[in-house]
């Protein structure tokens, strides 16, 4: 086997990216004790007014000018490779501390969960191989990236589409990768009780992502739909705001509870029978993981309006837009078993639950065959 570590690379434009990297390493960790594996978000390299401007701006966009991010989101869309490139002045002002990093160890492998560091890398000569694990279920352009030769995609759709952009590569429908506590998740009603929540009354699960985005909108549509029955669980990650509010509404802890950013989530996800929220890449790659019926509402323009229609044509989730269609549609998963099945069907037919698993059973075995001179 190769001596040399594995670099696995995210930035932290949301939180999804870092999610995933870290469920890589993980995955890495389990398959070969022995390897060093480190994980690295690269913005944590950059000046600080760089994080401030890439990341943050990202998220100030998602938040308070979704317009815009749609917009810029459509205008660096396109068919074939990406062109975008950093000057090599702001390459070297800029992400020195990534050119180092790369240089300061006889990496085996790249590993990247967002496209930045691809682009960082393009170009380039003498640093490690790299691969790319795509984090959505949809495709846009910077995900294309010249220099990467081994890609891992959340569906085979997306694999057969990247197929025709990138000649040549090698492309693994894994799934996106989450945490490997989703490959073995406790049965619901274990769940419902580990929780506290009663085993024999339906569970939705609301979500906002890490930001929390929309989710007072969302738990009030739920509690106006859904039957009086019906357990709610609203997570609302790191929007305390939306998190006080929803307390102040005064609904009974039976019928409401309000949490911030939990930790075990899959235990939550596994205790539903409805899963609401934003069509993030990890969070809607964990619930088909088990099988949870997605209704699927306030996208963020671009890749998550993709997410929603690649999952509501997988049979996997309904999508609603804004608290009328929240409304409705929560009251027919819950008046409706038979629609609940078939999502929860469709669901578990893409679902990837040992997806990082797989990401790095495929790269050992890539490096087994450098080690071995056998050409890939």
């Amino acid at each position: 086997m190769p001596k040399g570590g594995v670099l696995i690379v995210s930035a932290s434009t949301g939180t999804g990216h870092a999610r995933a990297a870290e469920a890589l390493r993980s995955a890495f960790l389990a398959e070969e004790p022995t390897t060093r594996v480190r994980h690295v978000d690269l913005l944590e390299l950059a000046p600080a007014w760089v994080r401030a401007t890439y990341g943050a701006g990202y998220e100030l966009m998602a938040t308070r000018a979704p317009w815009l991010w749609h917009q810029v989101y459509r205008r660096t869309d396109g068919e074939g490779w990406d062109r975008a490139r950093w000057s090599p002045l702001a390459d070297r002002l800029l992400f020195r501390g990534f050119r180092q990093l790369l240089l300061s160890e006889p990496w085996e492998l790249c590993l990247c969960t967002h496209f930045l560091p691809c682009q960082l890398a393009a170009g380039k000569r003498g640093l490690p191989p790299f691969a790319l694990s795509i984090t959505d279920f949809t495709l846009h352009r910077y995900w294309v990236q010249p220099g990467v030769r081994r890609y891992f995609v959340a569906t085979d759709s997306l694999a057969n589409t990247l197929r025709d952009r990138v000649k040549g590569a090698a492309i693994e429908a894994t799934g996106i990768p989450i945490a490997r506590d989703f490959a073995t998740p406790p049965p619901r009603a274990r769940a419902k009780r580990s929780l506290g929540l009663e085993p024999s009354r339906p569970v939705a699960l609301v979500m906002g992502g890490g930001l929390g985005l929309g989710i007072t909108e969302m738990v009030a549509a739920c509690l106006a739909g859904s039957p009086p029955g019906v357990q709610l669980l609203a997570i609302c990650g790191r929007n305390a705001s939306a998190a006080e509010e929803l307390r102040s509404l005064g609904a009974p802890a039976e019928r409401l509870r309000v949490l911030d950013y939990v930790s075990g989530v899959q235990n939550y996800i596994a205790a539903a029978d409805v899963v609401v929220t934003k069509p993030g890449g990890l969070t809607c790659s964990e619930a088909i993981a088990l099988g949870r019926p997605l209704l699927l509402t306030r996208p963020i323009p671009g890749q998550e309006t993709g997410n929603t229609r690649a999952l509501v044509s997988a049979g996997a989730a309904l999508a609603a837009v804004g608290g009328r269609e929240i409304n409705g549609a929560i009251a027919q998963m819950f008046a409706d078993d038979g629609l609940r099945r078939g999502l929860s069907a469709a669901a578990r037919r893409i679902g990837r639950p040992n997806s990082a698993r797989d990401v790095a059973s495929v790269l050992r075995k890539d490096r087994q065959r450098v080690d071995l001179g056998i050409a890939s």
